[in-house]
């Protein structure tokens, strides 16, 4: 398994989130394109980093990831 860096992925889903037009959806489109595009080791990655630090994670990745989850 590749090891990601944590950071590196906030980074990178943060950017995505600022990118969405639609802010009424932002979490659901974000969480979409993220599903489509991502290796499923970098979501575990951002996941197992948002759970351990979420003062870091922006609101919309958060929201994101719940997304995912369900």
């Amino acid at each position: 398994m590749t090891k990601h860096d944590p950071h590196a992925l906030v980074k990178m889903a943060d950017q995505i989130a600022k990118n969405i037009p639609d802010r009424a959806h932002v979490a659901k489109a974000t969480g979409a394109h993220i599903k489509s595009f991502w290796a499923p080791s970098m979501i575990t990655t951002l996941s197992e980093y948002a759970h351990k630090h979420p003062e870091e994670v922006s609101a919309d990745v958060r929201g994101a990831l719940a997304q995912l989850a369900q």
